[in-house]
């Protein structure tokens, strides 16, 4: 890992829930809502807990610039009460509450960990109700804050080797100046999406943590472990495998979120960068 190289970017992985797929973001099937001219829609303001559930769920992905093939913002309850593209009878409301409970093609998609039954029961019970406006105002647009949940960054003086420089795109940064080590597949998993560069995970149990690198037939063809600064890497400068591959990610407490798109590029943190690039919501975050 190294200080402050970024890369080149590559395609990310997608991540989000409720309307948004993650280790995969996947989009839903709406265009990007109808119009609504000349339509008094009410007060703009969602209730606070849908706003919490929107804001830790949908809205990583659901945001303005829109992140991982999300094609509709939902910051606002107006965001809800638009037409829906596949359905012209339908609010984009309405057909996130069909696709909360179908099989075929469920939001959450079955990439993610499923919706907390609290949260789940909070938005259907909006949605079912017509979403009524609420007191809470609507979700910013733009970047999201950036953070150090830990509170610590590493530095030269903390040391080089495999726990250096956590975010940071490793394998760029070593083809330069350490070829030798420019293993294959080398990122940072990190405890929340939009981590800055440079700051230390301090993952809980980052030893049963597991990065399961996929062929393209979904078979398991490498299992890797984070270190203590959340880094973790192969042990070979090619894949041992024909590419394309998918990665999945699964949590201390076994809980995993998958990839939704092939990649080719092992170098992660290219994508996975403190707001994301390339279609990647942020970093690789723990389901």
């Amino acid at each position: 890992m190294t200080r402050t190289h970024r890369g080149a970017l590559s395609r990310g992985w997608m991540w989000g829930l409720l309307l948004c797929g993650a280790l995969g973001c996947s989009g839903t099937d709406e265009g990007g809502g109808g119009s609504d001219a000349g339509t008094d829609l009410g007060p703009d303001e969602l209730p606070c807990d849908v706003k919490a559930v929107v804001a830790e769920r949908c809205a990583y992905c659901h945001t303005t610039p829109l992140k991982g093939s999300a094609p509709m913002a939902l910051l606002a309850r107006s965001d809800f009460q638009r037409a829906s593209s596949v359905n012209a009878l339908q609010s984009v409301g309405q057909r996130s509450l069909e696709r909360l409970g179908s099989a075929a093609a469920p939001m959450p998609p079955k990439s993610e960990p499923s919706l907390p039954d609290a949260q789940r029961a909070v938005l259907t019970a909006w949605l079912e109700s017509g979403m009524p406006a609420g007191t809470c105002g609507s979700l910013p647009a733009g970047p999201a804050p950036t953070t150090c949940s830990s509170g610590s960054f590493w530095s030269e003086a903390s040391g080089t080797g495999a726990s250096m420089a956590p975010g940071h795109a490793c394998r760029n940064c070593h083809l330069q100046q350490a070829p030798s080590m420019a293993y294959f597949f080398m990122g940072t998993v990190y405890p929340t999406l939009h981590e800055a560069d440079g700051c230390d995970p301090r993952l809980a149990s980052p030893s049963e943590v597991k990065v399961e690198i996929l062929d393209s037939q979904g078979q398991t063809r490498l299992t890797l472990t984070p270190n203590s600064a959340g880094n973790f890497m192969s042990n070979s400068l090619q894949p041992s495998f024909p590419l394309p591959y998918r990665v999945r990610l699964v949590g201390a407490d076994g809980r995993s979120r998958e990839m939704s798109t092939l990649q080719t590029n092992g170098d992660c943190n290219t994508c996975h960068t403190e707001q994301g690039a390339s279609n990647a919501p942020g970093r690789i975050a723990l389901p």
